[in-house]
């Protein structure tokens, strides 16, 4: 693998056509408020500015943000501050969000509950024409049921009514969120892995497992490109979408000859890792949610969409270059249960071709664990078991 840092895939970009549009200039009509976005996050800054007591300079102490699924209010030494304070375009998740203030600027970042473009951060920005202003028809049953009469997206109303409604305004800590093992950080250096190697703790906080989730992989190739699919089943995905943000789930990390994906917390246990058979533009890397066709037969229900991630890559020639194959060798996490077989259950194939490891982590209740005890114990015996045989003590 290239010794360079991998592209870090970790957000979806809004459609360049809405970009110059919707991230420029201030929100509510303020330059001193400053903010963007992706399909799934939205980060607001300010540069504090006044002269508090003692002249000191500006900290997380002389700050409260308070939040709720629809607005948010910010004060400052005491003082509301109105540019901040107000209901949000769309709703927010406030357990992932998060503020903290650095060098003198006040920077808060949201996560949305719906993959979606914002055409301005609160809704006064629009007119008072925000989400939460407006009634559309309700076209469908589902929509007039749904609360207020509104469209939930695509999740099953069902779904939306199990999320945490987060309606009331609550003061959230000062902090940005430790980075995980394995992450860039500022410095350009590296986030630590945890110790214990494939014995390690697991994740505090794990959301989900591929195993859990993840029903099919598949990869192509064009002339210039590789584009490779993780597929989800639909109903676990839709329920998931309406507990928890995706783009604080889902990552991917790109190198100039291999690929990684897997979920946030989990990096030792890839959905897939794959060292390619060229080379390819890790900058160029992008991604983004789809549905697709080749893993709908194994849906419940094939006639609806059939949810996946879409990575796609570029390839470092200039002319067309059609590999042999897109992956050298690659190595797979273990999909859903597919069903009960007279041994045990069976999953869903991976890519074919692909190996399938054993899970890392410390946990009793994972068969891979004693599979990698066993394979730990067969190892270390066979490198130094006559330095590790029974000896008599002497008295």
């Amino acid at each position: 693998m290239a010794e360079a840092p991998p592209r870090q895939l970790r957000s979806f970009q809004v459609p360049v056509k809405f970009e110059s549009n919707y991230n420029a200039g201030g929100a509510n009509g303020e330059d001193s408020v400053q903010w963007s976005q992706s399909m799934g996050q939205v980060t607001l800054t300010h540069r504090l500015e006044g002269i508090l007591e003692d002249r000191r300079e500006w900290s997380s102490e002389d700050v409260k943000v308070e939040l709720s699924a629809k607005g948010m209010k910010v004060t400052l030494n005491g003082d509301l501050f109105k540019p901040l304070s107000a209901d949000f375009l769309g709703e927010v998740w406030r357990f992932k969000s998060w503020w903290t203030v650095e060098s003198g600027v006040l920077i808060i970042h949201v996560f949305k509950r719906q993959m979606a473009t914002w055409r301005f951060p609160f809704h006064r920005d629009t007119g008072g024409t925000g989400l939460f202003r407006r009634n559309p028809f309700p076209w469908t049953p589902a929509m007039r049921d749904a609360p207020g009469g509104t469209n939930i997206s695509h999740l099953d109303i069902n779904y939306a009514k199990e999320a945490p409604k987060e309606e009331e305004l609550e003061v959230i800590p000062a902090g940005r969120p430790e980075p995980l093992p394995g992450e860039i950080l500022p410095d350009g250096s590296v986030k630590e892995a945890a110790p214990g190697g494939m014995f390690a703790l697991l994740p505090e906080g794990l959301v989900c497992t591929p195993n859990d989730l993840c029903l099919g992989i598949s990869a192509h190739q064009e002339d210039y490109s590789v584009t490779i699919e993780v597929h989800f089943e639909r109903d676990r995905y839709e329920r998931l979408c309406a507990r928890y943000p995706l783009e604080a789930l889902l990552a991917a990390d790109v190198w100039s000859n291999a690929v990684s994906i897997f979920f946030q917390g989990d990096r030792s246990n890839p959905i897939l890792f794959g060292e390619l058979s060229g080379q390819v533009i890790p900058e160029s890397s992008t991604w983004r949610m789809g549905s697709s066709d080749p893993m709908r037969r194994r849906q419940v229900a094939g006639d609806r969409y059939s949810p996946c991630l879409v990575v796609k890559l570029t390839k470092a020639s200039r002319h067309p270059d059609v590999w042999k194959t897109v992956f050298k060798e690659t190595w797979q996490h273990k999909l859903m249960v597919k069903e009960l077989g007279p041994f045990g259950p069976e999953h869903f194939e991976g890519m074919s071709g692909g190996k399938t490891y054993l899970r890392a982590g410390y946990n009793l209740d994972e068969p891979d664990f004693w599979a990698n005890v066993d394979n730990y114990a067969f190892t270390t015996m066979k490198q130094s078991g006559y330095t590790s045989a029974p000896k008599k003590l002497v008295a």
